[in-house]
């Protein structure tokens, strides 16, 4: 993993445009870690230590509500970063993280990396930009759960990965769901049970076909029209 770490923060957003020298000072502070199938990268209340880019495999971020029911926030993959809010913030963890499957990421220390913004404001403002992006994505969730009904939560998901996955929203395009459908139920706000009932119903008017974890766009117009 430390043979590759240019290479894995080249490829985040935060870092993708920054010159060899930058990107290489970077590099020089980054630390490479390694996680199994639900390993625990920090919890809620944590003290924030500094941020993390996904290099291999994906990671959850979540709360827990009081009786322990789990509410899923945001589903990272490899070239994201998350928890860059606590390089400014400082304090503790705002929510939960965790390795949904064997995981390497690269760990930036928040000390040596406010130091390095301070010398180099290019990446000040690459980093204030990727904070922008998080700031929309919990907008968007929280417009999501709270106004749409999960058919609608579930086409926003299936449009936001095509278009994340740099595939074209039309007849025939395929998504593969790399998550469980539980974690994913989590993710849209509900539960399991009303999850399988969403996609069987999507599947029974012939707006898509599922097989597995793999769902294919069958009639893209009238699938996606509820999000107009």
């Amino acid at each position: 993993m430390a043979s590759i770490l240019p290479e894995v923060l080249r490829n985040t957003p935060l870092f993708a445009n920054l010159p060899p020298e930058d990107l290489r000072r970077v590099a020089e502070i980054a630390l490479p870690r390694h996680y199994e199938k639900k390993d625990s990268i920090f919890r809620e209340g944590e003290r924030a230590d500094g941020f993390y880019v996904v290099g291999v495999g994906r990671v959850k971020i979540f709360k827990l509500s009081e009786n322990g029911k789990e509410q899923v926030l945001h589903l990272i993959g490899p070239g994201q970063s998350f928890a860059e809010a606590t390089i400014f913030e400082g304090g503790t963890f705002p929510a939960h993280a965790e390795a949904l499957e064997g995981c390497d990421v690269v760990f930036l220390p928040k000390r040596p990396f406010t130091d390095l913004l301070e010398k180099n404001p290019r990446i000040a403002l690459r980093m204030m930009a990727s904070l922008s992006r998080w700031l929309k994505r919990m907008t968007d969730l929280v417009e999501s759960i709270s106004l749409r009904d999960v058919e609608a939560r579930l086409v926003r998901y299936l449009s936001d990965e095509l278009a994340v996955g740099g595939t074209p929203i039309r007849d025939g395009a395929v998504l593969d769901l790399n998550v469980s459908k539980t974690v994913l139920a989590s993710r849209l706000g509900t539960v399991p049970e009303t999850f399988s009932r969403t996609l069987k119903k999507l599947q029974d008017e012939g707006k898509i076909r599922v097989k597995g974890k793999q769902i294919r766009i069958m009639k893209a117009d009238s699938l996606f029209s509820i999000l107009d």
